[in-house]
């Protein structure tokens, strides 16, 4: 408890739960964290990476694999969330830093949560679908690229401006008071932004 670890390995499954602070870096492997208070950097070549419960700043990378984030908050004002694979899902529920930046080159990104006033949010995938999953009174600014997909918005959205051109089609366009700024781009998949169900009395 209250420990900062530092970890290498070739082909290691890690779990660790309830510590301060972590930085891992693994050849192969599954790694799993839990109730990590003060930041996180986690790297894997082949493995998953999982994320539950912690704070600070979190940047998360594997080659091949999925990443799963959920229940995720910044440590103190500035701190940034980053989630990278090469192939694989990036699921991120809860995860609540004012600035996300979810890069998957052939994966799905799927994001369930909320936009923070001021709050700058990257999602892009070069061959899968982004799904955003968001509280019906969000606000944001849109800047959306995609080549051969479409856009499914649940929202009513104004649009600011729309291109086409030989390398795909852009669309800005803004939710409410636009008060957080949203950055999608995905080559070949296609961007759904959905509300989420109301909750039961």
């Amino acid at each position: 408890f209250g420990a900062s670890l530092k970890i290498s390995g070739r082909e290691i499954d890690t779990r660790i739960d309830s510590v301060k602070k972590v930085e891992i870096k693994s050849i192969g492997g599954n790694v799993s964290l839990r109730n990590v208070s003060g930041g996180i950097l986690a790297e894997t070549f082949e493995g998953d990476v999982t994320v539950e419960n912690s704070s600070g700043q979190i940047s998360l990378k594997t080659t091949t694999g999925n990443i799963v984030a959920f229940g995720v908050s910044p440590g103190q004002v500035g701190d940034i969330f980053k989630a990278s694979t090469s192939n694989g899902l990036i699921t991120l529920q809860n995860v609540d830093h004012r600035q996300i930046d979810a890069n998957s080159v052939t994966g799905d990104l799927l994001f369930d949560g909320k936009f923070l006033s001021g709050g700058i949010y990257t999602f892009k995938t070069s061959d899968g679908a982004i799904r955003l999953v968001l509280p019906k009174e969000s606000s944001f600014r849109m800047v959306a690229w995609y080549g051969f997909g479409m856009i499914e918005p649940e929202f009513a959205m104004k649009t600011l401006q729309s291109d086409v051109s030989p390398g795909g089609k852009r669309l800005i366009a803004s939710v409410g008071d636009a008060d957080a700024t949203v950055n999608l781009t995905t080559t070949r998949g296609r961007i759904s932004i959905a509300k989420q169900a109301s909750e039961k009395p």
